[in-house]
């Protein structure tokens, strides 16, 4: 049996140009995500920093229902390389549409 899953996305209360073009994208795509406010949730915060290495939003997690933690260990960064768009398994940061359409894509999360 499939283990259900959901997308987390991990934001901010104030506007961000990233933040703002990829809940576009999900919303023009029919897709459903789940929002955490990170300057609102210090644990959410604290979680986003520990994948990412700071608090960059949007970070984009699969995760289980009601959950935040990615269902799986995402693959660990290059030291020194930008997480910008970079797919690391169950967790993608300010990803492009393009990114974002493979990522959803692969945890078939979007069929279009």
């Amino acid at each position: 049996m499939e283990q259900e899953k959901e997308l987390v996305m991990f934001g901010r209360s104030w506007a961000c140009p990233d933040q703002m073009r990829t809940q576009r994208f999900l919303t023009k795509m029919g897709v459903p995500y789940r929002m955490v406010m990170i300057d609102q949730d210090e644990a959410a915060g604290a979680l986003v920093e520990q994948y990412v290495g700071h608090r960059s939003v949007p970070t984009m997690v699969v995760a289980r229902p009601n959950e935040n933690a990615p269902v799986v260990e995402p693959t660990q960064l290059t030291p020194g390389r930008s997480a910008r768009s970079v797919d690391r398994g169950t967790l993608i940061t300010e990803p492009s549409d393009e990114a974002m359409r493979a990522f959803l894509q692969r945890h078939e999360l979007l069929t279009v």
